[in-house]
């Protein structure tokens, strides 16, 4: 190109064409680096794209040759930003509330990455009664949050109020989570992998979530209607095993099913998950 410039020539590439014919030794050799090296210089010495690609004697869009060698050799790499907060580990608390909401109002949102690989952000959300409840979600997992205010839905239409929500980064516990939760077709059920993972405090976070209280007759809700029969009656031998407590299939319309708590065995229920209850969603126990 400087050439060309000084020259007075358009176009670089009548240059290169000439010097190929004429059997001119190019400008400079660029080696494609080994494996090792770009393992040596990407994982050991954290070198981004843009870097490696300098100190290998490429040019401005010699990035785009590392993410293909990267690619081709399987080196798994994150570039991204977010990439300290991708190596902090979910402590157990959060990934209980993790698996709490995912069984509730808890949706993992796809991401494809720039290598090729496809990783999962948490994404939250709860209408204007429950927004101090998703302000305690917030402060809970908030490490892992970069948004600083909530996405605010208001609705055109009326009759319905404002909605409020928020995501998580992409992390490697959510892309296993995934794997727990959701089915071969992208749909969420009840697994025995998934109830093995819950604690109390993932049982609260999924009553707070999905289940409902009956002031009157003392009886448990939770709506487990968009899950499976076969994921239901795993729940219920979950609760049978572990906690002694009998819920039931109640049906609904469209031959749904959810589960019961009766009234006999609801007190058992509210003493396990009541302790990790935030006080703005008190109005839940009795």
């Amino acid at each position: 190109s400087a050439i060309a410039e000084k020259y007075g020539y358009s176009d670089a590439r009548f240059l290169r064409k000439k010097a190929k014919q004429w059997g001119l030794p190019p400008r400079r050799v660029i080696l494609k680096p080994t494996k090792e090296q770009l393992e040596e210089m990407i994982l050991s010495r954290n070198m981004t794209p843009n870097e490696v690609a300098a100190a290998l004697g490429y040019g401005k869009d010699g990035w785009s040759n590392i993410y293909a060698y990267c690619r081709e050799y399987g080196i798994d790499f994150d570039f991204s930003r977010n990439h300290d907060l991708r190596a902090t580990a979910f402590t157990e608390r959060q990934q209980a509330i993790v698996y709490g909401t995912l069984l509730g109002d808890g949706y993992l949102r796809p991401n494809n990455g720039n290598s090729g690989n496809c990783s999962y952000a948490l994404s939250l959300c709860h209408g204007e009664k429950q927004l101090d409840y998703l302000k305690w979600k917030y402060e809970e997992l908030k490490n892992f949050v970069t948004m600083e205010h909530f996405i605010v839905n208001t609705r055109s239409f009326r009759g319905n109020a404002p909605t409020y929500a928020f995501n998580t980064i992409s992390h490697p516990f959510l892309k296993d989570a995934h794997a727990i939760c959701y089915s071969a077709n992208g749909k969420k059920d009840i697994t025995q992998d998934w109830l093995d993972q819950l604690s109390p405090l993932a049982l609260a976070v999924w009553y707070l979530d999905d289940g409902s209280l009956n002031q009157r007759y003392h009886t448990i809700v939770l709506c487990t209607n968009s899950f499976s029969r076969e994921g239901q009656l795993l729940a219920i031998d979950y609760f049978k095993n572990t906690y002694g407590i009998h819920p039931v299939l109640e049906p609904r319309r469209n031959g749904q099913t959810v589960l019961r708590i009766n009234a006999s065995q609801s007190r058992k229920f509210m003493d396990i998950v009541a302790p990790h209850v935030p006080p703005c969603m008190s109005y839940k126990l009795w």
